[in-house]
């Protein structure tokens, strides 16, 4: 058997290697072939149903004999396999609906080494050997599997399965961890994990790794940056994302301090006039805090939703939808409503508004002082839909 290795990764990207040598299987990233050897480089050496392959690379009516078709895919790839540097040999083995990769050189694939450490981790009961496979696990998961291919049906199943079991051993690494006092090595675990998964729920980890190393405004940085990612997405965040952030700030602390040095930092540095901007985890805690102060106040108050839409009264598409419309309504509300008056971005073109104090009697009054400023702004080509969601007065 060759000394040389068939490199494949399919974390974080796609590339697959032999010695020096790189592997291109075209430019197509989603061509039918190169999907097939992606699928078996998941098990190397292993069987593959052959009607199951059919089903994940072929969508349904896309071809009228799928296995036609996958034979057809299979002679491409063993085509392409004679023909590459590879030494000659019989790669692909089919027979009695199976099929496999096998061959004269030894494979090493990402995402099957991964399997098997998850797998010899669920079975393992000495501490310290599990350490040291998700140790590894951690140094293989580099990212979303086949991103380039993430809308394929069967490429989400898998990327879920793996990152799960990525999940599972990076979790129990950090515990260990967290026992033995490495905090550094827990900042730099999650946040390596928030940056390739793009889970919030690191965030928490991150957080509490720098509290504990007291480096309380690194922990603040990291926090109000995730907040701000989390204004700036185009779409409506989930209520996970939401809880993983308010998780998150509640691990937030400074160091001891006095009283006056305490006021102080509760201060706002500069009072601004007009309405006051919120991230949507401090907006939603400042609402459920009035409804539940409402069995001990008569305050009244409007949650309004604005939404941008052009003239006509078209929703507007969110890739096409302009960051600057919502910059103007921003200015609008800070330039046009009171100091009491809470807002904050919700999704793309959407705003909730909370005016505390206000009636919905007040309603009329309030969308005129907004309207009149934002369509001056756009020159009438956008208008605002308003929605009151909650009153009481």
């Amino acid at each position: 058997m060759s000394a040389a290795k068939l490199s494949v990764c399919l974390f974080g990207g796609f590339s697959a290697t032999y010695g020096d040598v790189v592997l291109s299987f075209g430019k197509q990233t989603n061509a039918k072939f190169r999907q097939l050897f992606q699928i078996l480089m998941t098990r190397p050496g292993e069987d593959f149903s052959k009607q199951t392959i059919a089903q994940n690379i072929y969508e349904s009516g896309e071809v009228e004999d799928p296995n036609a078709s996958l034979n057809n895919t299979i002679f491409r790839l063993r085509k392409y396999l004679e023909e590459s540097p590879l030494p000659a040999g019989i790669y692909l083995t089919v027979g009695d609906g199976v099929i496999r990769f096998d061959g004269p050189v030894k494979v090493k694939s990402d995402a099957w080494e991964l399997e098997k450490l998850s797998k010899e981790f669920k079975k393992e009961t000495d501490d310290g050997r599990k350490r040291e496979l998700c140790v590894r696990a951690c140094e293989l998961y580099q990212g979303e599997f086949l991103p380039q291919l993430s809308n394929e049906p069967w490429v989400i199943q898998k990327n879920h399965y793996y990152q799960k079991r990525y999940f599972a051993m990076l979790y129990y690494l950090l515990e260990c961890l967290k026992k033995e006092g490495d905090y550094a090595e827990i900042e730099r675990l999650s946040c390596n994990a928030m940056k390739l998964s793009g889970s919030s729920e690191w965030l928490i980890w991150q957080i509490e790794s720098l509290n504990l190393q007291g480096r309380y405004q690194d922990a603040l940085q990291v926090y109000q940056n995730a907040e701000e990612g989390l204004q700036e997405r185009r779409q409506s965040p989930s209520k996970e994302q939401v809880e993983h952030l308010r998780k998150a700030g509640r691990r937030l602390q400074k160091p001891e301090g006095g009283i006056e040095g305490i006021y102080q930092y509760l201060q706002e540095e500069v009072l601004p006039r007009g309405a006051y901007c919120h991230t949507l985890p401090g907006f939603i805690d400042t609402y459920r805090l009035l409804k539940r102060l409402e069995s001990r106040t008569s305050m009244s108050h409007l949650l309004i939703l604005c939404t941008i839409q052009s003239a006509d009264g078209r929703f507007l598409d969110q890739k096409k939808s302009s960051g600057k419309l919502e910059g103007k309504l921003q200015t609008v509300f800070e330039q046009q409503l009171r100091m009491g008056d809470i807002y904050t971005r919700y999704g793309s073109n959407q705003y909730l508004l909370l005016c505390v104090g206000a009636e919905e009697r007040n309603l009329s009054e309030i969308i005129m002082r907004i309207d009149t400023d934002f369509q001056k702004s756009c020159h009438g080509r956008y208008v605002i839909r308003y929605r009151v969601m909650d009153s009481k007065g």
